[in-house]
């Protein structure tokens, strides 16, 4: 099973650049401090990457 990271918003998209709040919608993110859990890819990295001032992440550990 692939990895999986829990990507939580930390500081507002107020006053960022419209691609940096299209960004966080993209990656499901609507609202300050909201937590939502994505597919570890190469695809989310970048986005992750594009915001990375304003988001928190931490990888999530699979039980088996």
């Amino acid at each position: 099973m692939a990895d999986r990271l829990e990507i939580t918003q930390v500081r507002s998209g107020i006053g960022q650049q419209g691609v940096q709040r299209r960004t966080l919608e993209a990656l499901g993110i609507k609202r300050h401090q909201q937590s939502v859990i994505q597919e570890d890819t190469p695809a989310i990295r970048g986005m992750i990457r594009r915001v990375s001032h304003l988001v928190s992440v931490s990888k999530i550990e699979e039980q088996e």
